[in-house]
């Protein structure tokens, strides 16, 4: 089954029932249907065909919902990413890609056509501007033109190009198959037991693959309803979950977290909510008891990549144990395994790199054969790049990134566990903990702290705070506080641009 194909059986099924709200409009499945229509066919008279790359860099708007399903419905080849980039992120991806049209919003059409190659169709979305096309304009012109027949995409075909956050180097565009994005999407909603009743928030970007895949497609796949916020506030969020009834959030940690942390919390009445999902970073337990406890809803910890979409989840009726330690056992289509250095299989319980195998493992990195050679094996297997260990029952335990393992006088440290320690420090709110050169240890371990609203704190304390839960060789030598951290759109924290900042002094107490 393709995307579209998984859209065309939710409209036939509960053609009346109320799709999405995105703040601004409302849509049954059978006007989200139409409006699919009508966008394929306008991308038609815009000269795509099969095969051909289409931009869209939008917030979580239903524009953006529409254009996902007709680009699939056409058989062309989705490239959507952070309508926040400049100028030089956009130019590497217009340029890379060969999109040939680019749907816009009116905060990044600037830098747009600022970096477009020649000959790109630019569409401009919620405003107009001269010299382009509208999509409101495209769509009142479609409608007088047939709509084109679905084009029997297979599932192994390309529906999306993403691209990596480009924290270890150049961005590279992940060819994801229609298998992925709708086989995790399916196999999420069964996770947590969704169906027909359910109503999603969706505050993940959907041009980020836990937006996409976890959420737009696990509600479409179950025929649920989406609410759409088009930029995470946590006060926004906590409203729109009162205001809408809803009750399944998936979120990454750090949204998860201001939410708990957000000063009117205990205004908001969020006993609507069920369940939710989290991933695309680690979720420290302090968060996940606070979503449990405080927001009466059942947490699931998931793991999984832009290049493998979903990998790993736990269990709905997961043991507490496992659920605040590990992110879940391989999900059904997909074979993890821990390798050493030689990516051979090490001993249970011993850390080394999480790979795996399975439906979501992308195609490769477009046009970087190179690159592709280096993750992604002759077997079918890719190497993640992050560490964990596996136990006897084939739980995970995700340990961080392999590049962010801290090496302190031949000792291995590993963020994850210090930073999990100091999210649960009654005036923290985020931190993020790097690993620093130094001449005599090799490295040094510093942690970079975001006090809550109100709170201060010293150097001194919060390693204090530390002392007696970990060996000594793990304490930091520096506590730096900030005001905020360098994040991905998905909201993890970047720590290589952290790292960076912290060492030129642009992060200070």
């Amino acid at each position: 089954m393709n995307a579209h194909e998984l859209l065309e059986l939710a409209v036939r099924a509960v053609p009346d029932k109320e799709a999405l709200y995105d703040r601004t409009r409302r849509l049954s499945y059978r006007e989200l249907g139409e409006e699919v229509g009508h966008a394929a066919a306008a991308l038609r008279t815009l000269g795509v065909r099969q095969g051909d790359r289409v931009g869209v860099a939008l917030p979580n708007w239903s524009e953006a919902v529409a254009l996902y399903f007709a680009v699939s419905r056409i058989g062309a080849v989705l490239v959507p990413f952070n309508p926040r980039y400049r100028t030089n992120e956009v130019r590497h991806i217009l340029r890379h890609s060969g999109v040939r049209v680019l749907f816009v919003c009116e905060e990044n059409a600037a830098v747009a056509l600022e970096s477009a190659p020649p000959g790109l169709e630019m569409v401009t979305v919620r405003f107009r501007q001269n010299g382009l096309a509208s999509y409101d304009g495209l769509l009142a012109d479609s409608r007088r033109v047939p709509e084109p027949e679905p084009v029997p995409a297979s599932e192994d075909d390309v529906f999306c190009m993403l691209y990596t956050s480009g924290t270890t180097g150049v961005p590279k565009g992940a060819l994801v198959t229609h298998r992925c994005v709708v086989r995790s999407g399916r196999t999420i909603a069964a996770a947590t037991r969704c169906g027909e009743d359910d109503v999603f928030l969706i505050v993940a970007p959907i041009f980020h693959v836990f937006g996409m895949a976890c959420n737009l497609m696990a509600a479409v796949a179950c025929r649920a309803k989406m609410v759409l916020l088009d930029r995470f506030k946590a006060i926004d969020a906590l409203r729109l979950i009162e205001q809408e009834r809803v009750t399944v959030q998936h979120a990454v940690p750090t949204m998860l977290n201001l939410e708990l942390k957000c000063p009117e919390f205990d205004s908001f009445d969020l006993s609507s909510l069920r369940v939710g999902m989290t991933g695309a970073s680690p979720c420290p337990p302090e968060t996940i008891r606070g979503v449990t406890e405080k927001m009466g809803m059942r947490l699931l910890i998931s793991y999984g990549t832009t290049e493998t979409g979903t990998v790993t989840i736990t269990e709905y009726d997961e043991r507490e144990d496992r659920l605040y330690n590990s992110v879940g056992k391989a999900v059904e289509g997909v074979e993890v395994r821990i390798v050493d250095d030689a990516r051979r299989p090490v001993a249970l319980g011993e850390v080394g790199e999480i790979a795996c195998r399975g439906f979501g493992v992308m195609k490769g990195y477009d046009g970087m054969p190179e690159q592709t050679r280096e993750v992604l094996d002759e077997a079918g297997w890719y190497y993640t790049g992050d560490l964990g260990r596996m136990d006897e029952d084939g739980y995970v335990y995700y340990m961080g990134r392999k590049k962010e393992l801290i090496i302190r006088g031949g000792y291995n440290i590993y963020p994850q566990e210090l930073e999990g320690l100091l999210m649960q420090h009654p005036k923290v709110l985020e931190c993020a903990v790097v690993g620093l050169p130094d001449p005599v240890m090799g490295e040094i371990v510093c942690a970079a702290v975001r006090l809550r609203p109100g709170e201060s704190a010293t150097e001194d304390e919060l390693v204090d705070y530390l002392k007696g839960q970990v060996a000594d060789y793990k304490l930091p030598s520096k506590v730096v506080f900030v005001d905020e951290f360098p994040a991905t759109a998905s909201g993890k924290i970047q720590k290589t641009q952290l790292r960076e900042l912290i060492m030129a002094g642009g992060r200070s107490e």
